[in-house]
């Protein structure tokens, strides 16, 4: 079975890390606009178009239009060009991190309002708002994770595993989670009974590249939470 095509970038690539540095260093401000101009403001352009349409912030585009959400945040990553450090990793990362705790934190303003506006009177005292808020912002974050985890396996598929058997019982599996939103049943025995029949494989080959997917999910998914969510590990 074909890898995976991975995913491309070419909007936003090292040419951006570079133009942000030098952009810092300068002090000509016409130097400055033109790099910002050519360099910066059309990937950040593209960059918030791509993250609204992931995260999907209902709340905040009932309040204002997708274009103005957009101009906001890249404001918003304009006002913290200087906060960039290329010793700490790619700016590509650090800004999509940095539109996605925008967006999560913007959304989670808006809900609030929104509740606050639809029951001034009849509130509810067995719910817990902030305890919803935080499950939905998790959802966010757990999806966000599992596709960019999704895509790292895709891309290392030849170095997590070396067997040939190995790889195509794991580009099933991997196949499997990119549909996750789309699976109906979640019963663990028809997932295998799933993936026997799209490999042609026994249980046993099944579980142990399954066992080594999750050691590795577990691992990046701690190093993830040890940055408070904040710096991706791939």
């Amino acid at each position: 079975m074909p890898r995976k095509k991975k995913k491309s970038n070419a909007y936003y690539t090292r040419i951006q890390d570079v133009a942000i540095c030098a952009y810092n260093k300068s002090d000509s401000a016409a130097q400055r606009e033109k790099i910002y101009r050519r360099f910066i403001y059309p990937p950040f352009m593209k960059l918030t178009e791509n993250l609204i349409n992931k995260v999907k912030p209902t709340y905040v585009l009932q309040k204002c239009s997708f274009q103005d959400l957009q101009t906001d945040i890249v404001t918003y990553l304009t006002a913290r060009l200087e906060k960039f450090k290329p010793e700490s990793g790619k700016s590509y990362s650090y800004y999509t991190r940095t539109t996605f705790n925008y967006l999560i934190a913007e959304n989670q303003k808006a809900y609030v309002k929104v509740k606050q506006n639809r029951e001034p009177i009849d509130l509810d005292e067995q719910r817990n708002i902030p305890t919803e808020m935080h499950n939905d912002d998790m959802t966010t974050v757990l999806k966000y994770f599992m596709d960019e985890y999704i895509e790292y396996c895709y891309d290392n598929l030849n170095s997590i595993f070396t067997n040939p058997t190995d790889i195509h019982v794991a580009d099933s599996i991997l196949h499997l989670f990119e549909e996750r939103v789309n699976i109906e049943n979640y019963n663990k025995k028809a997932l295998y009974i799933y993936i026997r029949e799209r490999t042609g494989l026994q249980t046993n080959n099944i579980t142990k590249v399954i066992k080594v997917l999750k050691n590795l999910y577990e691992t990046k998914f701690k190093q993830y939470a040890d940055t408070e969510f904040i710096k991706l590990p791939f």
